[in-house]
């Protein structure tokens, strides 16, 4: 039985032995073909994963085109919509207060004007800017004028209505001043702001520091200059000239000196009367120093500014002469007589913040007709810059006169100013 059992069994193995041998084949070819298939479908996957990338790819493209032409089309809508605004100037409007007590005169709610601004460019060779005035005492355009932009040889014209190139400060716009008032003595000598209907051509020395000369012809400098009517026409004598020489340069980082020099010169000055005219003169001279510390911000810093005026003309008197058929008899008899007068102010500034500067005036204004006559003036002044288009100033005066003056011009004066200005607004770089 034993061997008939061990019999069976190598008979089994050897069987199951032979049938492996010949099912190897069969396995080996099966695990091929599956390889095959595997490696088909890969290639096929890779394929379809190419195509799928490059159908992405031109989908980005024709997206990107899309977006390029649509903000093309964005642009073009843009540009229809500005181009109102584009052709519009620039405007402005600033308004200028104060609350006064002058003198034993008592105290006023003064508008002290509302002053309309426009400016743009006229086309690549010129532009144009305007200020219209509002006040109490009327209205009136206070400058308009062209100015070139494309002048060879570092020239510049301007005409129209503007305010001449004479000293420093009679170029600014009362609200623009550091102080509350202009100082009286460009007042009395000057004739107020330096407002003239005329033109200027003004000429850029190619210097390593600014310097710049001005030359111009007017009817006359002053807008409240009474001895020259602007509608009546005159002789080419009777026109005032004005030279300029100006320079601005720097000491060190932080310092730096403004220094100009006026003269304007009218040949002939008509008088009334039988008195005989002669020419006039007026000079001026402007100083002013600057420390701008460049480790703090441009809101601390200290100015010194001082301005000096000379005016030599002819003014009517009159004389008592004796009667030539009766000496007597004496007669009025109206003569020429030359007078000069010497004037003009000193001012310090300290800018201690953003929003606080404080400061101090002196000013000695003569009247130019009888220069033996003059009145001092003592100012200290604070301001509050609430914002760079809202400001508060406080300004106390004291005025002394050596001859009698209405009560309004001496003693003991205060001010309170308010200046608040909408839009753009601007007097460019002489009210630095």
């Amino acid at each position: 039985m034993m061997n008939i059992f061990f019999g069976r069994k190598f008979f089994d193995v050897i069987s199951f032995g032979l049938l492996l041998l010949l099912m190897a084949p069969r396995l080996s070819f099966a695990q091929a073909s599956e390889m095959e298939s595997l490696r088909a479908l890969m290639k096929d996957m890779q394929q379809q994963l190419q195509k799928a990338l490059s159908r992405i790819d031109q989908l980005e493209k024709e997206k990107a085109a899309d977006s390029a032409k649509l903000g093309q089309v964005e642009k073009s809508v843009q540009a229809v919509q500005s181009a109102p605004s584009i052709l519009n100037p620039a405007i402005g409007l600033v308004l200028d207060g104060t609350i006064e007590k002058l003198g034993t005169a008592g105290g006023n709610f003064n508008f002290r004007a509302a002053e309309l601004g426009l400016a743009a460019s006229v086309d690549p060779y010129a532009r144009m800017y305007a200020f219209f005035t509002g006040s109490n005492q009327g209205f009136e355009v206070e400058e308009a004028a062209a100015i070139t932009t494309s002048l060879p040889y570092n020239l510049t014209a301007k005409g129209g209505r503007f305010f001449a190139d004479f000293g420093r400060f009679p170029k600014f716009h009362i609200h623009e001043l550091p102080f509350v008032n202009e100082p009286l003595s460009i007042d009395r000598m000057v004739g107020g702001e330096s407002q003239a209907d005329g033109a200027e051509v003004s000429y850029l020395f190619p210097t390593p520091f600014f310097l710049r000369a001005t030359f111009g012809g007017y009817n006359k400098i002053g807008a409240d200059n009474e001895q020259v009517d602007n509608l009546k026409p005159r002789a080419g004598s009777r026109f005032t000239y004005l030279g300029r020489l100006h320079t601005y340069f720097d000491l060190t980082d932080n310092h730096s000196i403004d220094l100009g020099t006026s003269l304007a010169y009218t040949p002939s000055v008509r008088l009334t009367g039988d008195a005989s005219g002669g020419d006039r003169i007026l000079g001026g001279v402007d100083l002013t120093y600057r420390y701008q510390p460049l480790a703090s911000t441009v809101y601390q810093g200290f100015t010194w500014g001082s301005e000096f005026y000379n005016n030599s003309q002819r003014f009517p008197f009159d004389i008592e002469v004796p009667n030539e058929d009766d000496p007597s008899i004496l007669e009025t008899q109206t003569v020429g007589k030359r007078r000069r007068s010497y004037g003009g102010y000193s001012y310090a500034e300290l800018k201690l913040n953003r929003n606080w500067s404080t400061g101090f005036l002196f000013d000695y204004a003569p009247i130019v007709d009888n220069p033996g006559q003059r009145t001092l003036s003592y100012s200290p002044y604070l301001t509050w810059y609430l914002s760079e288009f809202n400001r508060l100033r406080f300004q106390y005066s004291y005025l002394s006169n050596n001859f009698k003056a209405d009560k309004a011009e001496k003693g003991n004066q205060f001010f309170v100013q308010w200046t608040t200005v909408i839009g753009a607004h601007t007097h460019g770089f002489v009210t630095r």
